[in-house]
């Protein structure tokens, strides 16, 4: 073997061992949360099921709009317990699980109709595990949290004004009563 062969394999094997890590098919979530694991579907999943809580319509925006799921994902990874964060993504895991029962795929893969009969189910809290309650609640808590204090909901509902505008009247003299 010549020396030119041989730096040109250990190049290959080099190249190769760089690249093949790439080439797996790992499902990971697109945010790296500290003490929380999920994957790419059930972020996926979760902001099917914001959606569904918050639909958007033909003149306002959804919770899909305003990332809900992803607040929903950091309120869990930075302000609950362990043993809470355990319960909710067995939850998550449970919620997948019941809705493939039902309608023999996952939650993304439901229709809308589907979608909105399985969230009455849910909300009827009849033959459902304590854990799917406990993900449905603290997802539906947080995408409604989430949603109503976005910029697009605070000024275009509301009507929020951060500064007061031309109402306001710093300099009127008082009036002695």
């Amino acid at each position: 073997m010549n020396r030119r062969n041989a730096i040109g394999n250990i190049v290959i094997l080099s190249l190769g061992t760089m690249v093949m890590p790439s080439c797996s098919q790992k499902e990971e979530a697109l945010v790296k949360y500290k003490n929380i694991k999920v994957t790419a579907s059930d972020e996926k999943m979760l902001a099917q099921l914001s959606e569904a809580i918050i639909p958007k319509s033909n003149n306002f925006i959804g919770a899909a709009d305003v990332k809900a799921h992803e607040f929903t994902l950091m309120m869990l990874d930075d302000c609950y317990e362990p043993d809470k964060q355990n319960k909710y993504v067995a939850g998550l895991n449970e919620f997948e699980k019941e809705v493939n029962k039902k309608y023999g795929n996952g939650f993304s893969s439901c229709t809308p109709s589907q979608k909105k009969q399985w969230l009455s189910l849910v909300e009827k809290k009849k033959d459902m595990p304590g854990d799917v309650q406990f993900f449905y609640q603290t997802t539906k808590r947080h995408t409604l949290q989430a949603f109503t204090s976005s910029q697009e909901y605070m000024t275009g509902v509301l009507k929020y004004k951060m500064v007061p505008g031309s109402n306001f009247k710093g300099c009127v003299p008082l009036k002695k009563t």
